[in-house]
């Protein structure tokens, strides 16, 4: 994939309002006379990310690894992300009904649907991570193998049609093409003189940057709209659950920043 347009998809992608920092001063006014829940929805959650990261090696990664099932798997996490979200209002609700004169009422119930419900985002949200990764590691290249000019020249002279490229490379930069005699070959859309000398560090550092600045950019545009529904701690969080309503909207209209990183579409030509 072109960098450009990997970092530029990575920062539309992040750049959304989310609910979570909200949703998490939320909770410790909640349960602040219960701090030990909290630390302990918190190992919670480390023990559901590695199941999340184990379930996505085991049974998503070995068939949506790159390709257009990768680009399928990022939208269904997208819709799936957006749903998951609307769990906060279940939560937020269910609070409300035992607020008393501003004092909250903790029970078991409420303790056991808050671990519920935050342990199914928190394994949802490592879910949804892992794509970023992917595109991340598998799009970084070594310097050392770019050929050069003079490489790329012989290997065509000696019949080769293209220069040494990864699997990744072909699945989202080449298209199928008939040379008329009934085989097909693949051509490279670019070529590697394009290719910046860039160390894969800063390759990756960039790509990882975007990402956080993306994050950024969404608390930014957080601020004016909980401003906007007059969300604070002094009137009990009222409207937050309009706030996460709006914020799992936004979560599923990333989908339609895919088509920055889509591969092309592979068109057969039959030579007559």
């Amino acid at each position: 994939l072109p960098h450009r347009q990997l970092n530029l998809y990575f920062l539309l992608r992040y750049a959304m309002p989310i609910a979570g920092f909200l949703m998490y001063s939320y909770l410790y006014t909640v349960f602040e006379s219960e701090p030990e829940f909290l630390q302990l929805l918190s190992v919670m959650k480390s023990a559901i990310g590695s199941v999340s990261t184990f379930f996505y090696e085991k049974f998503l990664s070995p068939y949506c690894h790159s390709g257009w099932p990768l680009i399928g798997l990022i939208a269904s996490l997208d819709i799936v992300m957006g749903l998951v979200a609307l769990l906060d209002v279940w939560v937020v609700r269910a609070v409300r009904e035992k607020e008393v004169d501003g004092e909250y009422t903790v029970d078991a119930s409420l303790r056991f649907l808050v671990a519920v419900v935050g342990l199914t985002k928190y394994f949802f949200a490592e879910l949804d991570y892992m794509p970023a990764l992917v595109l991340s590691t598998t799009n970084v290249y070594n310097v050392d193998d770019i050929p050069t000019k003079d490489q790329t020249n012989d290997a065509q002279s000696n019949g080769s049609d293209r220069p040494r490229m990864n699997s990744l490379d072909i699945d989202f930069n080449d298209e199928e093409e008939s040379n008329g005699s009934g085989t097909t070959t693949l051509h490279n859309r670019k070529t590697t003189e394009r290719l910046p000398a860039i160390s894969a560090g800063m390759q990756y550092a960039s790509f990882l940057s975007c990402i956080d600045f993306g994050a950024q950019i969404g608390d930014w545009i957080s601020v004016p709209i909980i401003a906007s529904l007059g969300i604070t701690r002094e009137n009990h969080w009222d409207n937050l659950d309009r706030f996460i309503v709006v914020c799992s909207v936004f979560r599923m209209v990333r989908v339609v920043f895919l088509w920055l990183i889509c591969p092309p579409i592979q068109l057969r030509k039959i030579g007559m």
